[in-house]
């Protein structure tokens, strides 16, 4: 477990973790989740198709803007960076609501891409470090797990009250109260601490040291990435892309990651129309608000259970078991929504958001560990990168198949890719990742026997000096120095 180098009292960094709840809470509330697809369809007048594009247009801005501001965190601080992420959304959800073109409406989409970048990366990388400060960083995935699961419990809590206030007060005052929360995330994220952002700041981990070599970690000679010259947020986004690409189990494991939330997205991205193709319009009456709202639930207490669990399935399986069992359950819960068209699929959506919502704690996790503190947001930020790039695709091939050829064809689609891409991706990364495990157990293995072997060397050239004379046992002369056990890389499964 790394420990911190300097000597920081780490008693005020405990507060961050109950401060990181409120954060994550405040963000969820967001009462329009459950009407916002319909808002543009009903209200609005787009079809499908139409919002699957937008949407898609958003997914880019995400990749555009991720590594960015991942960047812009790393070099900034988490904390702002965060509570930049709240006002923007509080603005955005604004313009949204207000809107009347399509122009202002792909402005709200912008600046909410912006938004949630500035959130994504920034977010988790404080979480890990502050465990860090305080030597718990074995509780990340439960933390981050429950922090998530407290923001889809909000989320659940809006999408109960969304459909009822719409039918009472109308869309656009409905969507407006959401701004509110997104205020209060963004002055929460002022009351965090931010802690140590440099690796140098921490004592090396033996087992999980680090993955990228000695030109790109120039820490350990003192360097940073605004030492290289040039722009220091453009300097400190390319350090972090390269960690990412050239640490092989992390670069696979970031396409197995974004694969599986991008395509496991759909049901829950289609819920909305899923439902109101079966003839429930909120607007019509507040009964029918609360039925829709009530059809909208199970997919976010799917995303609760997933999260909370998520620490539970990884201490059970490993890192390794995890990713293929969620991948397979994924690919078969897809298969009831292709064969049937009925409501009562709400509740395999629920278990398909279930599974999904399991995938990003324990990839972040993974991810964690195997990255220094100084590029942390940013290389975290390149995993919501492919994950933004892996939902433009989808929504303008998932969406519109949805628009055209019915919802069981657009789920068809989606399980096809998933099982395709998603078994060559998690072949890849299995290769890697079992390799990087056996060099590094075997590095420390060596690190553990080399002091041994030194005081070894030292007491038989002591003996020699001291003119012992031959020994009457040879054979056990030298036994400690002979290996006791074959390379460990041999029996890592």
């Amino acid at each position: 477990m790394s420990t911190l180098v300097t000597q920081i009292d780490p008693r005020p960094y405990r507060r961050n973790i109950p401060v990181y709840y409120i954060f994550m809470a405040s963000t969820g509330f967001m009462i329009f989740l459950p009407i916002w697809i319909i808002y543009l369809t009903d209200h609005r007048g787009m079809t499908l198709t139409t919002v699957g594009i937008m949407e898609s247009l958003f997914w880019l801005t995400i990749v555009l803007a991720e590594v960015p501001t991942g960047a812009v965190a790393d070099r900034f601080g988490r904390r702002i960076s965060l509570a930049l992420g709240g006002f923007l959304f509080c603005g955005a959800t604004v313009v949204f609501a207000l809107a009347d073109s399509l122009v202002l409406l792909m402005a709200s989409y912008l600046i909410l891409g912006i938004g949630i970048t500035l959130y994504s990366g920034a977010s988790q990388a404080l979480l890990f470090d502050t465990l860090r400060v305080l030597g718990r960083t074995s509780e990340f995935e439960k933390h981050m797990g429950r922090s998530e699961a407290g923001s889809f419990f909000f989320m659940l809590l809006a999408s109960a009250l969304g459909g009822p206030l719409a039918a009472l007060i109308g869309y656009t005052p409905t969507i407006l109260l959401s701004c509110i929360c997104f205020f209060i995330a963004g002055c929460t994220a002022l009351m965090l601490r931010e802690p140590p952002r440099k690796e140098s700041d921490y004592q090396a981990d033996p087992l999980h040291g680090q993955p990228a070599s000695r030109h790109d970690l120039g820490q350990r000679r003192g360097e940073t990435p605004s030492s290289e010259g040039g722009i220091p947020v453009f300097n400190e986004m390319m350090h972090g892309i390269r960690i990412a690409w050239r640490t092989r189990p992390i670069r696979y494991l970031i396409l197995l990651a974004a694969l599986m939330l991008g395509v496991l997205q759909m049901p829950e991205f289609l819920a909305q129309p899923y439902v109101r193709s079966h003839g429930i319009d909120p607007i019509e009456s507040l009964g029918q608000g609360a039925i829709f709202s009530g059809l909208m639930m199970p997919a976010q207490l799917g995303a609760v259970a997933g999260l909370f669990f998520a620490a539970s399935l990884v201490g059970r399986l490993g890192e390794r078991r995890a990713f293929p069992t969620l991948l397979s359950m994924g690919a078969i819960l897809l298969i009831p929504l292709i064969l049937w068209n009925h409501l009562g699929l709400v509740g395999v959506i629920m278990m398909v958001s279930a599974v999904r919502h399991a995938v990003r704690p324990i990839a972040t996790g993974y991810i964690n560990r195997r990255i220094p503190s100084d590029q942390r947001a940013t290389v975290l930020s390149v995993l919501q990168l492919i994950v933004g790039a892996t939902m433009a695709v989808m929504l303008v091939t998932v969406v519109p198949t949805a628009d055209i050829a019915g919802f069981q064809n657009a789920f068809g689609l989606a399980l096809a890719i998933l099982a395709v891409a998603g078994i060559v991706c998690w072949l890849v990364w299995r290769t890697a990742h079992r390799r990087e495990q056996s060099e590094r157990l075997r590095s420390w293995s060596l690190a553990i026997s080399a002091p041994q072997a030194a005081v070894n060397q030292a007491n038989q050239a002591q003996a020699q000096q001291n003119n012992s004379g031959p020994s009457l046992y040879p054979s056990l002369q030298n036994i400690e120095a002979q290996p006791t056990r074959s390379d460990p890389a041999t029996h890592y499964d």
